[in-house]
């Protein structure tokens, strides 16, 4: 999977994929071993490069996540891989409605809504786990929940729609 992430105003290219030997990820382009262990509340685990970095991962809305290490905090936000196809196809205003898709492969942990629900913009819909890691899906535009197209412990790939909001 290949993201791209603000990091402190910053822009990387990151890779992920994940083989025997934990997490692969690339950072602008420099490869590293990372294992990644989810424990209580929003705290994680990493080991990178032989070095352990507890930290605390939680939303910070907007879509960006607050992620604390040790004393620093950062505030990081993966941008949309579509943002620039849905404005060249003129569909990036979504007050019509439409169905909101993954953005990763992954499977359904969670679902926050149900079919008749009024969801603000940026309200979360479900939570998406992907490497090891849970991510929340939100709604582009404020409007009411048509249909539910997936399911807890659904497998999804990146594409595939989700939730239908008019």
């Amino acid at each position: 999977m290949n993201l791209e992430a603000e990091l402190d105003g910053k822009r990387y290219k990151v890779g992920i994929a994940e083989g025997p030997e934990g997490l692969s990820l690339t950072l602008d382009g420099k490869a590293m071993s990372v294992d990644a262990r989810a424990l209580e509340g929003f705290f994680t685990s990493f080991l990178i490069g032989g070095k352990a970095y507890e930290t605390t991962v939680e939303p910070d809305g907007d879509g960006a996540w607050r992620v604390q290490v040790g004393i620093e905090a950062h505030r990081v936000v993966f941008l949309d891989p579509l943002r620039s196809e849905r404005a060249s196809r003129g569909d990036g205003d979504r007050r019509a409605g439409g169905p909101v898709l993954s953005l990763m492969p992954g499977k359904i942990v969670r679902v926050l809504v149900k079919a008749g629900d009024e969801v603000a913009e940026g309200q979360d819909l479900l939570v998406v786990e992907a490497m090891k890691m849970e991510n929340a899906v939100q709604a582009p535009s404020a409007g009411r929940v048509q249909e539910l197209l997936v399911a807890p412990g659904d497998a999804v790939e990146a594409g595939a729609p989700l939730v239908v909001i008019a």
